[in-house]
């Protein structure tokens, strides 16, 4: 006869092996953008809007850019999250001040224009050619103590 309870344990234990191993399969760590912390330089957050790209991790970049940039992105049919298969050979640049109105009427304690430079790789061609492209950032923030966001991007 068997112990009482043993016929169950062994499977349940197997049973939770392989759900801790489909989980862990399932969480691909390229997918997991970190944020850098709130008094992270404009050049950081830059870095990690353009690692969230790459990603395709959508989320992060949310959390990058502020409510009004992030919703024009949701509506764009060349998104970067959706549309970038590749940003590589990144160079940051240092921030140019930008004054403190945006695209979004707004006005903020501070913003900075940060060029970048990159080689691009898209699934469509729309609105930029796939290459080496010239490219920059407006960041926005509330006040000094504030994280930096993303708030617009273009050229000049």
């Amino acid at each position: 006869m068997k112990p009482a309870g043993r016929g169950i344990r062994t499977p349940l234990l197997a049973l939770l092996a392989g759900a801790t191993l489909v989980s862990a399969c399932g969480n691909d760590p390229k997918s997991r953008v970190s944020i850098p912390p709130d008094n992270a330089s404009p050049q950081d957050v830059v870095s990690a809007y353009v690692e969230a790209i790459n990603a395709h991790d959508s989320a992060a970049g949310r959390a990058l850019s502020t409510s009004h940039f992030a919703d024009q992105l949701d509506g764009m049919q060349d998104n970067p999250f959706k549309n970038v298969i590749e940003i590589s050979k990144l160079r940051v640049e240092a921030p140019i001040p930008n004054g403190n109105e945006s695209p979004d009427g707004k006005r903020y304690h501070s913003a900075v224009y940060v060029p970048v430079k990159f080689t691009l790789k898209q699934r469509e061609v729309v609105s930029m050619p796939d290459g080496d492209t010239t490219w920059g950032y407006v960041l926005v923030r509330a006040g000094a103590d504030e994280p930096w966001r993303i708030n617009d991007n273009g050229t000049g």
